[in-house]
């Protein structure tokens, strides 16, 4: 029988997704569990890869980040492309999306000569054919 992700799963991925670091006893306790209980759940949700890691979120207020909409050569396979934009410094996530972009990413820097710079380093990846780049402006949610 294939495992499946519960409503008590769901919750505890949404209180982590916003606090990765809480407590597995308060974790229980805002979903009805005990805290072994909540550990188990986090543990087994580790163990089959919904939960991948645990991260930090750095909110800081002299960075620029921007969204970066990247064009590639389509002979060139993309895990070779993620590979080489994910030695870029400041790269974030990254997406591999459908239509007329093919990836976008979330490119953070110092200061606009830095993430200037750091748009360089990615246009002139061999498998590069094209930019486009969004400054975010203020944060929402």
């Amino acid at each position: 029988m294939a495992w499946k992700i519960d409503e008590i799963d769901r919750k505890i991925l949404e209180l982590l997704k916003n606090e990765a670091k809480m407590p597995n006893a308060r974790l229980g306790k805002k979903v009805g569990l005990s805290e072994p209980a909540a550990r188990r759940r986090v543990a087994n949700l580790e163990r089959r890869g919904v939960i991948r890691r645990f991260t930090i979120d750095i909110e800081e207020k002299a960075a620029v980040q921007s969204l970066l909409f990247v064009n590639v050569n389509p002979h060139v396979p993309s895990e070779k492309v993620v590979s080489e934009l994910a030695k870029v410094e400041g790269v974030g996530s990254m997406w591999e999306l459908s239509g007329d972009i093919d990836f976008s990413l979330l490119l953070s820097a110092p200061d606009m000569e830095t993430l200037n710079s750091r748009v360089d380093a990615i246009r002139n990846l061999p498998a590069v054919v094209g930019t486009k780049t969004s400054i975010l402006m203020k944060r929402w949610k």
